[in-house]
């Protein structure tokens, strides 16, 4: 217990250590007091004494001052701890606790000074001397060489040993998956940010320290931004949580960060582009995009699939006004598209604002969005080079017509953006990026530097794994993208069917036949052949039905009331596996307003009920085979 105490003093203010000791050693006494002394236990106490006595004689007698202190520090609370033990809380022990914490701060103030002084001329020596060969490692590091936490002090010596002292090291930050800090590098070329990140493997194995080391350039030239990752709560894949929008105008949730909020992705800034290596989930960060586009009610789609038989997009045929899958339907989807941009152009210019200005933006007001989707951007390129110029003047000059491209690909390179003369890049306002083999393709897929500003797709280390670049997302993070399964796919595309398609028959998809109506069953009758038994399908206040993976935790939250219910006691009580796996349940119902984030508990944020939803939701019967699930009104 004593450890734990000092250990988290020591990260969150060691100057509290020696007063925690202290109060803990004290109360140690006092719950020895509370189950009863005995003939031993004053025994252990005397023979305490005497070796820590004993300590304290043979360090002045040899002349040893970390002996002398160790054992001067040791006698000091063997006595405490035996006066609350014998005494109980009384005015002795606290008299005793006293003196032992002014005793302690008595030696620890001097020897914190001390320590100061020597890390501000470590860090005056640094920034003047040169860096030691990296062959010296790092057991010959200046034991002035400390920080104020374990994790500094590692970082500063590992850093010394690399050949590139740290002038400072900015706090550490420590969260529920590891730790962070920036530290001020000396300046030079050798020393800048740059060349640490470059010896990255030689300074974690410098560090010694568990879990993942990313490096990234801070906000300053000489900043570096050091993050190590000790737990992944995204190291299993994050089922698609089903459709979370009905407009194109609503950002469309793809992911999840660590910290549980979800990555949005804004269609109306822009166009977007999805790039990673082979299996690498690209299809997949597609496929969650198609799902909830699907399901927009202000959208056309459109698509152009280069694999033969459009095996990506061909699921979602059904959904899209188009789809193309060689290079000659490709072509006339892109001149269709280029049409259709133009007649829109023509009847914005017609319009007028309320105070009779020009309209110069199309909105759901106007007609339907329509967004094309490309998969396999670069092979579509490659075997139709001639249709850059038509792709690169929609992407130019469409947004304004209400008209979005979502490209995809697992071979950026200059061609794929549009070859020589040109960079497409520039097009795309949202950019998701996918783990990647080599470095060379995320300046291709982010831009110029962005290597080196810690756009590390070569780091993510699992299919799915995403960083994106937008307006909204302008630094570089980790994230983990939804898995959605085939038969995710099949159910919602036949949930959400178009009515009717936008292009001529000849490269429409034909509609699907209509199914002859089925005659209402007859409802099953009661036991002894009375009225059937009906029970009431669990819904949300808006009257949809609450999904069977969701109903755990509405139940929790009924049943918690008032008292609430957080992310840690939904994770113990088994409702879910982590607690990212229900942080976007629980902002839906939060914006909805069915939930409130009321106050905190264990630093964790507690949610409640809204009082107008504390109706507990009714058990089925026993009877299962004759029961029938019907409305809620009902």
């Amino acid at each position: 217990m004593a450890a734990a105490v000092c250990r988290t003093c020591g990260r969150l203010r060691y100057e509290l250590v020696p007063a925690a000791v202290s109060f803990g050693m004290t109360c140690l006494g006092w719950v020895h007091h509370a189950v009863g002394m005995d003939v031993a236990a004053y025994a252990g106490y005397g023979l305490g004494l005497a070796a820590t006595g004993a300590l304290t004689w043979g360090g002045l007698k040899f002349k040893s001052s970390v002996a002398t202190s160790l054992g001067v520090a040791s006698a000091g609370t063997v006595v405490n701890t035996a006066i609350g033990a014998i005494t109980g809380p009384s005015v002795p022990s606290l008299i005793a606790g006293g003196v032992v914490t002014i005793a302690s701060y008595a030696v620890f103030v001097p020897w914190l000074v001390k320590t100061r002084h020597e890390r501000i001329n470590l860090q005056i020596k640094a920034a003047k001397t040169k860096p030691l060969p990296d062959s010296m490692g790092v057991n010959v590091a200046e034991p002035g060489i400390v920080g104020d936490t374990e994790e500094e002090t590692a970082l500063r010596r590992a850093l010394w040993a690399l050949g590139t002292p740290a002038v400072d090291v900015t706090r550490l930050v420590f969260t529920d998956t590891g730790w962070h800090a920036v530290v001020t590098l000396p300046p030079g070329k050798n020393t800048s940010a740059q060349a640490v990140i470059a010896k990255r493997t030689q300074l974690q194995a410098n560090l010694d320290l568990p879990g993942k080391l990313r490096l990234a350039e801070g906000a300053q030239g000489n900043q570096l931004y050091v993050r190590m990752q000790t737990t992944d709560a995204l190291a299993e894949p994050i089922p698609w949580p089903g459709v979370r929008v009905s407009s194109i105008e609503q950002p469309i949730p793809i992911g999840i960060y660590p910290d549980g909020r979800e990555i949005l992705v804004d269609l109306l800034s822009g166009h977007v582009l999805v790039a990673g290596g082979t299996n690498m989930g690209k299809s997949g960060a597609t496929n969650v995009l198609m799902a909830n586009l699907v399901a927009c009610e202000d959208v056309d789609l459109a698509g152009i699939d280069m694999k033969p038989g459009a095996l990506e997009l061909g699921p979602w045929a059904d959904n899209m006004v188009a789809l193309a899958d060689d290079p000659e339907t490709a072509r006339q989807v892109l001149v269709w598209l280029k049409s259709k941009m133009v007649e829109r152009g023509k009847y914005l210019s017609t319009l007028r604002g309320p105070n009779g200005e020009r309209v110069r933006k199309w909105t759901r007001e106007h007609g339907k969005y329509i967004v094309l989707v490309i998969d396999e951007l670069a092979e579509l390129l490659r075997q139709a080079p001639d249709v850059v110029t038509e792709l690169l003047t929609l992407m130019q000059v469409s947004r304004a017509m209400g008209i979005r491209i979502v490209a995809a690909t697992q071979s950026p390179s200059e061609q794929a953006f549009g070859g020589k003369g040109t960079d497409a890049r520039q097009q795309y306002g949202t950019r998701i990026g996918l783990p990647v083999n080599e470095p060379t393709p995320i300046n291709m897929i982010f831009g110029t530097g962005a290597y080196g500003q810690g756009w590390r797709l070569d780091w993510l280390d699992a299919p799915g794994k995403v960083m994106v670049s937008s307006e909204r997302y302008t630094e570089p993070e980790e994230g983990r993208c939804y898995w959605i399964s085939d038969e995710q796919i099949r159910l919602t595309s036949l949930k959400f069917l178009p009515a009717g398609a936008l292009l001529p028959p000849h490269l429409a998809p034909p509609a699907p036949p209509e199914p002859d109506p089925d005659p209402d069953p007859t409802p099953p009758r009661g036991p002894g052949g009375g009225r059937p038994v009906l029970h009431v399908v669990p819904t949300y206040p808006d009257g949809s039905r609450i999904e069977s993976n969701r109903l755990p935790l509405w139940q929790a939250l009924e049943k918690a009331g008032q008292e609430g219910l957080t992310k840690p006691e939904a994770v113990r009580r088994g409702i879910c596996n982590h607690h990212t796996s229900i942080a976007p349940w629980l902002s839906q119902w939060v914006g909805a307003g069915w939930v409130e984030e009321s106050s905190k508990r264990d630093r964790a944020v507690v949610y409640v009920l809204t009082a107008a939803q504390h109706t507990p939701v009714p058990e089925a019967p026993a009877f299962s085979k004759e029961n029938v699930s019907c409305p809620a009104s009902s």
